[in-house]
């Protein structure tokens, strides 16, 4: 997935700018809880646990209905306070690429901790992460408050190096196979659960998958004419250059398939046209 480095605002000011958009509110006393909570999150989330972050209670006046607005009305409206904001956010993920997925276009922004229970995280910028809306979607209102419901944060966790998921075939003849997430233990219990349940909740096998059945249908188009010469010196080499284009990506879906496809002679030799 696609690291992200955290947004780069004074987390206090942006909270006085929306407040202060209306008259009859006031921060009273707040400004000092709002700065524990946010420090607390930013502790717990870089240490990996975020399941420790506690659901939003009320505070003084500053409720659930009050603090979706703000968001609402202050962040997300074009017209808002903080519109500026919400835009270098969703500006902020490398080449427009969700990164929850690597594979689609953000569209809007997503409450990692959802604001339906974390309300008073609302207009907290470490909380908001650029997202596709297949991935936004997927997510919805999930309370990561376990450790098997945990989501990756492009803000904290950095699994761009480590191919942590793989391919594996069901059927050679015809072609058919899975992405699966890998056990992952080297990376400590808590990641290898983080890791799988973001894979299994964004349903990142089903859009992998896809993808790679239309990608083995472009290589059989390519390798067919290698049939009658039996040239599987050239495939193999084509399978290597292709893994080694996406080798800087080894957490993307087309590293795992090519580390899968060069290790399997029975589709070298052939079997690259038993792909319907």
């Amino acid at each position: 997935m696609i690291s992200i480095n955290k947004p780069a605002f004074n987390n206090i000011d942006i909270l006085k700018k929306c407040v202060g958009a209306y008259p009859s509110a006031t921060l009273n006393n707040a400004i000092s809880h709002f700065q524990k909570i946010y420090g607390s999150y930013d502790q717990l989330m870089t240490h990996g646990e975020g399941y420790k972050i506690d659901a939003s209670q009320e505070l003084e006046n500053l409720d659930k209905k009050f603090m979706l607005k703000l968001y609402k009305e202050q962040f997300a409206s074009k017209k808002g306070g903080c519109r500026e904001e919400y835009d270098k956010i969703l500006a902020s993920a490398p080449r427009q690429k969700c990164p929850m997925c690597s594979e689609s276009i953000v569209t809007a922004l997503d409450h990692h901790f959802p604001k339906s229970s974390y309300f008073l995280y609302s207009i907290y910028p470490n909380n908001l992460v650029p997202i596709c809306s297949r991935c936004n979607g997927e997510k919805k209102h999930t309370k990561p408050d376990a450790v098997t419901k945990q989501f990756i944060h492009p803000y904290y966790d950095d699994f761009s190096k480590e191919q942590w998921f793989e391919v594996r075939f069901i059927s050679q003849n015809p072609i058919k196979l899975i992405y699966e997430c890998k056990e992952n233990d080297h990376l400590g219990e808590e990641a290898s659960n983080k890791l799988k349940s973001h894979f299994k909740r964004l349903k990142l096998a089903d859009l992998y998958t896809s993808n790679a059945i239309v990608k083995l249908g472009d290589l059989k188009n390519i390798f067919r004419p290698l049939l009658k010469t039996k040239d599987w010196f050239s495939v193999c080499e084509e399978l290597k250059t292709e893994r080694d284009m996406v080798s800087g990506r080894p957490d993307s879906w087309e590293y795992a398939l090519f580390e899968k496809l060069i290790k399997e002679d029975w589709y070298i030799k052939g079997g690259f046209v038993n792909i319907d």
